[in-house]
C-alpha cells in the first residue's frame, strides 16, 4: 500500500536544481556554427533614441487602416553615446514612424575602410516585452502561487534547452528523432516532477504523458505514408538544403521531431490535468471504486477533448490566416490547395496532436483507476499546496 505525501520538499529541492541547470544552460557559449549561408560580420544592430525629427514628408496610404508613407530625416544618440543622422523610409511593408524621445534600433554596415551606413531598422522593444513578461510572471505567482513558480521554471528550463542543446544538436548532423525525443523526456521529466514532486504521482503522470506522445508520433508516422509527407516536402526545406549539404543536418526526420515537440504541451496539459482532478475526487471520495474513477475520467475527459480540439484548430486557422489569404490572392484552385504540401503537413500535425490528445483521456482514467484506489489518502492538510 502506497502512502502519498506531501511532495513540498522534494519539489523545492529539485526547483534549485532545474534553477542552476537553467542559468548554466543559459550562459554556457553556444555552439558553434560550422556554415552559415549568409555571412554578416560587419552588420550590427544598436540601440538609440531619437533625438529629433528633423523633417519629414508624409501622406496617408490608399490601403484602408494603411499607415503614413513617406520619409523623416532623423537625428539619433545610440547607446555608445555617438549621434548619428539618417533617412528613414516607410513603405507598407516597413513603416517605423518614429518620434522625438521614441527608443528604436538602428542597423549599422560598417565595413573596413568605409564610411558606414546607418538605417532604421525596428522599434526597441525591449521594455515592452520586458513589462509583457512581468505581467505573465506576476500572473502565475498570483494565481498559482508557489506551483506557478514551478511552471514558470519548468518553461524557462523547456525553451534554454531547446534552443542551447535541441536546435544546435540537429542542425549539426544529429539524429533529430533522439534530439526530439531527448528534449521531450527531459521537459516531460522537469516539468512534471516539479508539479508533482519526487513522487510516484509524479512517475505515474510521466509515464501518461509519454505514452501519449508515442501515439502521436505513431499517428504521425502512418499519415506520413498516407499523404507521402517527408521533411522535404516542408516550407522551409529548401533554405535547408545547402546547409545539409554542409553540416550534415538530416532534413528527412526533421518533421518527425517537429512533431513529438509541438504535440507535448497539450498532450501534457490533459494528463496532468485529468490525473490530477482524478486524485482530488479519489481524496474527496476516498471509496470510490476504481471503475468510478474511471467513469469520471472520461465525462470530465470528454469536456476536454472537446475545448482542446477546438484549440488546436483555432491554432492552425489563426497561424495560418495570413497564408490562406495570400493563397486566396494567388487564385489558388480548392483542389490544388486541398492537396499541397502546406495543407498536407498543416493537417497532420493538427489531427496528430488532436488524436493524441484524445486517447490521452481514457489512457490517463485507466491508469488513474488501476493505481489510485490501492494508495491510502492522506490529511487533506498534507497534500495541499
Amino acid at each position: 500500500m502506497h502512502i502519498i505525501q506531501s511532495p513540498r520538499f522534494g519539489q523545492r529541492i529539485l526547483a534549485i536544481f532545474v534553477c542552476l541547470v537553467t542559468a548554466v544552460l543559459a550562459v554556457m557559449p553556444s555552439v558553434s556554427v560550422s556554415f552559415q549561408s549568409l555571412v554578416s560580420d560587419t552588420v550590427s544592430y544598436i540601440s538609440g533614441t531619437v533625438l529629433e525629427v528633423v523633417e519629414e514628408d508624409l501622406t496617408p496610404s490608399d490601403l484602408k487602416g494603411g499607415p503614413q508613407l513617406g520619409e523623416q530625416t532623423l537625428t539619433i544618440e545610440l547607446k555608445d553615446g555617438s549621434q548619428i543622422t539618417l533617412t528613414n523610409y516607410l513603405t507598407n511593408t516597413h513603416n517605423i514612424l518614429a518620434r522625438e524621445g521614441m527608443r528604436v534600433v538602428v542597423c549599422v554596415d560598417a565595413p573596413e575602410n568605409v564610411e558606414p551606413y546607418y538605417t532604421l531598422y525596428q522599434y526597441d522593444r525591449s521594455v515592452g516585452l520586458g513589462v509583457a513578461v512581468a505581467i505573465f510572471l506576476l500572473l502565475m505567482l498570483l494565481v498559482g502561487g508557489e506551483k506557478g513558480f514551478y511552471a514558470t521554471l519548468a518553461l524557462a528550463f523547456s525553451l534554454v534547452f531547446l534552443l542551447k542543446i535541441t536546435v544546435p544538436v540537429i542542425y549539426s548532423g544529429g539524429s533529430p528523432i533522439l534530439a526530439g525525443l531527448a528534449m521531450v523526456l527531459v521537459s516531460t521529466a522537469v516539468t512534471v516532477f516539479l508539479i508533482y514532486g519526487l513522487s510516484p504521482r509524479g512517475v505515474l503522470g510521466i509515464g501518461v504523458v509519454l505514452a501519449g506522445e508515442f501515439v502521436a508520433c505513431g499517428l504521425f508516422l502512418l499519415f506520413s505514408v498516407l499523404l507521402h509527407l517527408s521533411g522535404f516536402k516542408s516550407g522551409d526545406a529548401e533554405n535547408l538544403l545547402v546547409a545539409a549539404q554542409n553540416t550534415g543536418l538530416n532534413i528527412s526526420t526533421v518533421l518527425f521531431a517537429a512533431t513529438m515537440i509541438a504535440s507535448l504541451g497539450a498532450v501534457m496539459d490533459v494528463a496532468v490535468s485529468l490525473l490530477s482532478a482524478l486524485w482530488e475526487v479519489r481524496l474527496a471520495d476516498p471509496d470510490i471504486t476504481g471503475r468510478g474513477l474511471w467513469r469520471a475520467g472520461l465525462r470530465m475527459g470528454r469536456d476536454m477533448i472537446g475545448t482542446m480540439s477546438n484549440t488546436l484548430i483555432f491554432a492552425f486557422a489563426g497561424g495560418s490566416l495570413t497564408t490562406l489569404l495570400v493563397l486566396m490572392t494567388y487564385g489558388t484552385d480548392p483542389v490544388q490547395l486541398l492537396h499541397s504540401d502546406y495543407i498536407a503537413l498543416e493537417m497532420a500535425h493538427g489531427l496528430c496532436g488532436t488524436c493524441a490528445v484524445i486517447l490521452t483521456v481514457p489512457l490517463a482514467s485507466l491508469v488513474s483507476a488501476a493505481v489510485y484506489p490501492k494508495w491510502r489518502t492522506p490529511e487533506l492538510s498534507q497534500v495541499s499546496q
